[in-house]
């Protein structure tokens, strides 16, 4: 493990604010990471699943991380996500994250072709760190089988442990199964171990996992700190059923619009609810709904980190 600051706590992957053209708007990101980092939030993920970073390209991303860094942004408080199965632009994303020194990268398995099998996983990952030149950054496996079609298992682990050592720092495991989590804390005890997940999160530190990296923190970061710091529930009940009410509300109205949706309210610009094709800002009708049921959990867009 690296002597860099410690991968524990909560990490919010980020939204992305895009301009009408579907471009990203640098400075609202920066002023959106500053947020959740003074809100208490250990480290920001951006152009992960929530920041649509399947929908950019890497010279897009790499822009925008620069600019993000000029903007004070710490690069130690970055783990960008590389999201993409060309290994190309997979190594161009890797090599500025380096470069620019960034905590950490999290990377999806390569995805498209049917029975690659766990060789070709390493595989790509052999020609990913080669093309990139990385000989440093420490790597985070992003497992999240319902969109890769590709399972970070704790075999294909010990395969990429076996292989290139401690470079492997973590995994963050998005299956929201509590039991997948365990069996990588318990696999991996030198791994820091996250879910994706708010429910997920109490049960997977108290049994060591290192917390999360989540959508829900860009609206409840302050709220998700004061959880991980109780995982044992004491004190934290009320908290812990609003947050699974708030989890339960944003994916049953279509999950990232919703986050959208309540960041541009928060911000009180509505860009930030405008999402890239094949996606879609949240319809007036839904939003209604998703505010009313966030009332109950004490929330109103504005009022709360």
């Amino acid at each position: 493990m690296s002597d860099r600051a410690e991968l524990t706590g909560i990490v919010c992957a980020a939204a992305t604010p895009v301009d009408d053209r579907y471009r990203i708007e640098v400075a609202r990101l920066a002023q959106h990471c500053a947020r959740v980092l003074d809100a208490g939030c250990a480290f920001v993920s951006v152009f992960g699943t929530t920041g649509e970073g399947a929908s950019f390209a890497s010279a897009e991303k790499i822009e925008a991380l620069s600019g993000l860094v000029a903007a004070g942004v710490p690069a130690g408080r970055q783990i960008p996500a590389i999201m993409t199965p060309v290994l190309t632009e997979a190594a161009e994303m890797l090599a500025a994250t380096e470069g620019l020194g960034c905590r950490a990268a999290l990377v999806l398995p390569p995805f498209y072709y049917d029975g690659v099998g766990n060789a070709g996983v390493v595989a790509f990952f052999e020609a990913l760190l080669a093309r990139a030149g990385s000989t440093e950054i420490d790597l985070l496996l992003y497992n999240i089988p319902r969109f890769s079609r590709i399972a970070y298992t704790p075999e294909l682990v010990a395969l990429l442990i076996e292989r290139f050592g401690d470079r492997i720092v973590g995994v963050k495991d998005s299956t929201g199964d509590l039991q997948s989590g365990l069996a990588l804390v318990k696999t991996f005890p030198q791994l820091a171990v996250f879910t994706g997940d708010d429910r997920v999160m109490p049960p997977l530190r108290q049994q060591g996992g290192a917390g999360m990296i989540g959508g829900m923190p860009n609206l409840f970061a302050a709220d998700a700190v004061r959880i991980l710091a109780a995982p044992e529930a004491g004190g934290t009940e009320a908290l812990r059923a609003a947050s699974a009410r708030r989890i339960e509300t944003v994916d049953g109205h279509g999950g990232l619009p919703v986050l959208k949706a309540m960041l541009a309210r928060h911000y009180g610009h509505p860009g930030w609810a405008r999402a890239v094709p094949p996606l879609a800002a949240l319809p007036e009708a839904a939003e209604a709904r998703v505010l009313a049921a966030f009332a109950e959990t004490g929330y109103i867009p504005g009022d709360s980190t």
